[in-house]
């Protein structure tokens, strides 16, 4: 079975889906450079170390709980909404070496099939937007996390709240990419609360990862009758909604959070 959000992804950007990390206007560094540097500051901000074990939530491919696991030795638990997803990131890290270190579960992240306190830590990087109820998923980490803990996360989110006219005008665009709602930076420390998460550091990156939409949109204009050949009318919806003139909206933005159970 073909991902073809992952190829359609993996053509106009990089192998890593997510978010780029660009230190200034005149930061041209290429968009793999960038995107590792935000599983980087990631992986800092969660600081695991040898002996911890660490929950990933994750979506696809494994490549953040990859890079967690070299960088910080920790034995990392990562899980999936997705069986195929799941299959395939297995696979990855047996041809790695590493399954010893790295596992994927195949679990509803609402109703994780872990003891209370049985993890170090846990993140979900660029997860929370495409799962639903933030709330129910923030409040299982919280539950699967040891008392004192660290979790992080990164979500898309209002910088300030917009009208509910723009709200309604890219709902096609976030529905496209499987993002349910936009929470506002404002009220993350509310929402984490609600969870049962206390914040640390609330980090907005609107401004460093400001070049990842037109960065993807370049990619999606390069690469659009090649995927469409390839892929079908399911590669033309991604790259439409992509390519879309509301793609690119100021008044969102990017956040990552630190906090503990």
């Amino acid at each position: 079975m073909t991902d073809v959000y992952h190829e359609v992804m993996r053509t106009i950007w990089d192998h890593n889906l997510h978010f780029g990390l660009w230190t200034s206007d005149e930061d041209e560094s290429p968009n793999r450079v960038a995107a590792e540097r935000m599983t980087a500051l990631h992986i800092d901000k969660l600081g695991a170390r040898h002996g911890w074990r660490v929950l990933d939530l994750g979506r696809r491919v494994g490549t953040s709980a990859f890079r967690l696991a070299e960088a910080s030795h920790a034995d990392v638990v990562s899980v999936s909404p997705g069986a195929e997803f799941v299959r395939r990131a297995t696979a990855r890290a047996e041809a790695l070496f590493i399954d010893d270190q790295v596992r994927f579960v195949h679990s509803d992240p609402h109703a994780m099939p872990f003891p209370t306190n049985t993890f170090d830590a846990a993140w979900a990087v660029e997860t929370l937007p495409h799962l639903g109820n933030r709330v129910g998923v923030l409040r299982e980490l919280a539950r699967v996390v040891k008392p004192c803990g660290v979790v992080v996360v990164s979500d898309f989110v209002q910088r300030k709240p917009v009208s509910q006219g723009l709200l309604d005008d890219i709902e096609p665009i976030l529905s496209t990419y499987d993002i349910d709602e936009l929470p506002t930076f404002a009220g993350y420390p509310k929402l984490l609360a609600s969870a049962g998460l206390q914040v640390v550091e609330l980090i907005d990156l609107s401004a460093e990862t400001r070049k990842s939409v037109p960065r993807m949109q370049a990619g999606a204009r390069a690469h659009y009758d090649a995927l469409v050949a390839a892929h079908g009318e399911e590669a033309r919806k991604y790259l439409d909604q992509i390519l879309s003139p509301l793609a690119i909206q100021p008044s969102l933005g990017y956040l990552l959070a630190v906090a503990r159970v």
